[in-house]
């Protein structure tokens, strides 16, 4: 890349545009979501979001920096002479017959200004629920709920933890000529045929999007976030007339929201009765199939794992031990390698070092989620029809005694099953909504 560019007195426009085609066509092809050109004393550092980690793969002569960022605001349509305050826009960028959306942010920063690149390629079609990585329980509880003609159902996460996604694979699997099916969206992020979607034009509300379309007659609804207590009420009490209503969260976990919704305001009663399930995740990378390695935990590994995960009783072993058999036959398959007992873990995965051509020799390759799925039982009723809010640990230690399996016990096993490791599942786990 710096090559192309050459020195400060040799590269003109045409160079600094193909630059960044290039720039933008690496990671398109790489799966980066980011790419981050950020101004450094000797040079200008590109990195790469991919599967959710920053990567530094490319420099850019230093003295390159100012026609770098005048040809993307250029592309953006935004102001070049100005370099002392941040600026947003968007561009498409053509790679053959492919279409990369580009929303650009630019900011001052010492030494320069800084650019960060959101790739938008286009998703394609929503992919099914076990892609996503539901399976068991939690997969059946779900393909249960989506049979039922109306109720609530969550999607909780932080920003980019696949909300968006699982909530279009639920849609994928509802959808049919028999119904009407119609969105609220803060944006573009998924497009499935057949469906009615709205995406919110600057100035209008959900909440004024959701009465928009509750009048247009629909079966199913989705919103992809519910960003304030009318609007969540408002929701809710679709779900208890007749509709079906998927709705995205910014919550830690399936528990935590509900205890958001009780503190918006949404009445408890009204939430149990239009609720039929609430679903947690997170995004973890993949360990590379093609490089991955299995090796035994130590003795001070497996207490540490113990201590973490909330393995310190016999019950909870062996409990991961039969949903490590359970987990077999569908994460990686092969039934006859387990790697726990009903007392112990015996083995575990890890990333290799060196990785390989298939990886980008990062050790990883794709991500996928750590699920759960939470439904409306005994204890949740009593613990949020409860006089005062409980604290959220307390709500989940009610749901527990229901065999709700929590979303770092669904990592723990996809960690046995060589899909991701241990510290990715605890890396992921502490990111707050």
């Amino acid at each position: 890349m710096g090559r192309l560019l050459g020195s400060a007195e040799k590269f003109n426009d045409k160079q600094v545009a193909e630059t960044l085609a290039m720039l933008v066509e690496y990671g398109a092809k790489r799966g980066a979501t980011d790419i981050h050109i950020e101004p450094h004393e000797r040079f200008v550092l590109v990195r790469y979001r991919i599967d959710g980690a920053l990567r530094g793969l490319h420099k850019l002569p230093r003295q390159a920096l100012g026609t770098v960022m005048a040809e993307l605001k250029r592309q953006a349509g935004l102001d070049a002479q100005e370099v002392e305050s941040p600026q947003e826009g968007e561009y498409t960028a053509l790679m053959g017959d492919d279409r990369t959306e580009i929303r650009l942010a630019t900011m001052p920063v010492y030494g320069g200004e800084k650019a960060v690149l959101h790739l938008s390629s286009n998703p394609g079609d929503p992919v099914d629920l076990t892609e996503l990585g539901f399976w068991g329980e939690g997969l059946r509880t779900l393909k249960s709920v989506l049979a039922n003609p109306h109720g609530l159902i969550t999607v909780a996460g932080p920003r980019h933890s696949g909300v968006s996604s699982t909530l279009f694979s639920l849609l994928k699997d509802l959808n049919s000529p028999l119904v009407n099916i119609a969105t609220v969206e803060t944006g573009a992020k998924h497009h499935l045929p057949g469906i009615n979607q709205t995406y919110l034009p600057n100035g209008l509300s959900m909440q004024d999007g959701l009465r928009a379309v509750l009048n247009q007659d629909p079966n199913i609804i989705m919103v992809d976030n519910l960003p304030d207590g009318t609007t969540a009420t408002l929701a809710v009490q679709a779900a208890t007339t007749g509709h079906m209503v998927l709705a995205g969260l910014h919550a830690q976990d399936s528990a935590a929201a509900l205890l958001r919704l009780r503190h918006a305001g949404v009445e408890p009663f009204l939430l149990l009765t239009g609720l039929r399930a609430s679903v947690g995740q997170r995004l973890v990378r993949v360990l590379c199939p093609d490089c991955r390695e299995r090796y035994q935990p130590d003795d001070e590994e497996r207490a540490q794992l113990q201590a973490a995960f909330g393995l310190t009783t016999p019950t909870a072993r062996k409990q991961l031990h039969q949903l490590e058999m359970a987990a077999a036959p569908v994460i990686f398959g092969d039934v006859r390698q387990l790697n726990s007992t009903p007392s112990q873990i015996t083995h575990l995965w890890r990333p290799s070092q060196r990785g390989c051509e298939a990886c980008g020799h990062s050790g990883y390759r794709g991500r996928t989620s750590l699920t759960e799925v939470l439904t409306n039982t005994d204890n949740l009723h009593k613990a949020l029809l409860a006089r005062e809010a409980m604290p959220l640990s307390s709500l989940q230690a009610a749901v527990l005694k229901d065999g709700f399996v929590p979303m770092r016990l669904d990592g723990l096993v996809k960690a046995l099953r060589g899909q991701t490791t241990p510290s990715e599942v605890l890396r992921a786990l502490s990111v707050q909504a």
